[in-house]
């Protein structure tokens, strides 16, 4: 329900249509994941299976290149809707926000609804004796805040969850090994890009986020193979563009809660589950708790039953966007022992299972409660250079003319389409700018 526009104007923001991945793959050149479909499907083949037989037969135009999302962002325009939308089906866009300002901004819309805030240095949760079920916040200046039901929101600390109601922790570094981040604010682009940057370093990657007035830069690494110090020298060297400030280390355990709701308590973002950046996970995480809290609010303090169906399908979604991290990992062709490691490690049997039917056929297996959808996965296969051995026989039933046809027809729409489309930046200045009146005004 809020005002998208005005949003912007708020956090500094911008549209991004996708992400660029750049030396994950040795000498392959960078490959971009749309926020969008490939291609449009010819009678019951989807547009995939059209083009690994395709590609075979000498087809030169990459995967990506069937993607309005990509086409656009790399020209430097935005589209919101209009026919490309209706012709490809999903062509989804995301926003680039100040964290900081995003925050306030909530907070804001938060207070005008009537959320009533407690503030405090610190707390410690009181747990009731017989039931182990938290009773109340006890607040560092001798106030208590007692409740029903809580939600732990502090982080990868679980405070409550995890450290006062001692929640198990399942450890997953040994896929994902990226546990230290340093973060930085940047010069402001000249031309702000409708997408975010990935490059893989030495023992990690830098991300790269343009906002209206800086560039917000990550570097992602292993604090097992890089010194802070080291991390802090590749991220000012790397990034190419001036930095402002201190840099801010976080340090992260990537994993997730065996139970992210225990007796009377949820934990929701970082204090259920921690991923690394790669693929900007944190507000997925985040959203995916939220929506399944509201569609399983208790009815008792407990919530037993539905609990239970929260663990299962949360538990399970969170599983879903780690095998997409890994699979980035594994499939690198970096060469350097980080990295080789990395391709050295088995994968989880879920990704397992979805490698070996993409590898047999082009297709991709999808489990319940997944986040990212079959065109996102072919992006991070096909982007990494991961080909199948073969494709699906009814293919083979179409003449190959109408294949031919239906790809020129396909390349020439796109192309028609992002000509008439308005450049990112002229989209934001003209709806999205702060520097236009009403900011500060109410969302």
């Amino acid at each position: 329900g809020l005002d998208e526009k005005e949003l912007l104007k708020q956090t500094q923001g911008v549209y991004s249509l996708g992400q660029s991945f750049a030396n994950f793959s040795g000498p392959r050149p960078p490959f971009f994941h749309p926020y969008g479909d490939h291609g449009v499907a010819l009678g019951a083949s989807s547009f995939a299976q059209i083009w690994f037989k395709a590609r075979q037969a000498g087809l030169k135009v990459d995967f990506e290149d069937f993607s309005p999302n990509a086409a656009a962002a790399k020209a430097g325009r935005f589209f919101v809707g209009g026919e490309t939308a209706r012709a490809f089906g999903r062509c989804n866009y995301a926003y680039h926000l100040h964290g900081q300002a995003y925050a306030q901004a909530l907070k804001a819309l938060a207070l005008r609804m009537g959320v009533k805030v407690t503030s405090a240095r610190g707390f410690d949760a009181v747990l009731d004796p017989d039931s182990g079920l938290i009773r109340a916040l006890a607040l560092s200046d001798g106030r208590q805040v007692a409740g029903d039901f809580f939600i732990d929101a502090t982080g990868g600390d679980s405070r409550l969850l995890g450290q006062a109601m001692q929640g198990a922790f399942i450890d997953w570094s040994r896929w994902l090994p990226m546990n230290r981040t340093l973060s930085a604010g940047g010069d402001r682009l000249r031309v702000l890009p409708a997408y975010s940057q990935v490059r893989a370093l030495e023992a990690g990657c830098l991300h790269m986020t343009a906002l209206q007035t800086m560039t917000g830069v990550t570097h992602a690494y292993s604090g097992d193979w890089l010194s802070d110090e080291q991390a802090l020298e590749a991220l000012n060297v790397t990034a190419g563009i001036g930095l402002s400030g201190d840099a801010t280390l976080s340090v992260r355990a990537p994993g997730r809660r065996e139970h992210l709701w225990l007796g009377n308590c949820v934990a929701i973002g970082e204090a259920g589950c921690v991923l690394d950046p790669i693929d900007n996970p944190d507000l997925h995480i985040l959203q995916i708790g939220l929506s399944h809290l509201i569609a399983l609010f208790p009815l008792a303090v407990e919530g037993g039953v539905e609990a239970a169906q929260y663990n299962r399908l949360v538990g399970g979604a969170y599983e879903r966007l780690r095998d997409y991290q890994i699979a980035h990992y594994g499939l690198n062709r970096q060469n350097h022992p980080f990295w080789d490691a990395l391709r050295d490690v088995a994968p989880p049997d879920s990704l397992a299972a979805k490698l070996d039917l993409y590898k047999a056929r082009g297709e991709v297996l999808l489990y319940e409660d997944e986040t990212f959808q079959n065109d996102d996965w072919l992006s991070l296969f096909i982007g990494h250079g991961l080909m199948p051995d073969a494709w699906d026989p009814r293919i083979d039933m179409l003449p190959e003319d109408q294949l031919i046809l239906h790809v020129q027809k396909l390349l020439g729409f796109i192309r028609d389409q992002v000509q008439a489309m308005d450049s990112h930046d002229a989209y934001i200045e003209l709806f999205a700018a702060r520097s236009f009146a009403g900011f500060g005004s109410q969302l």
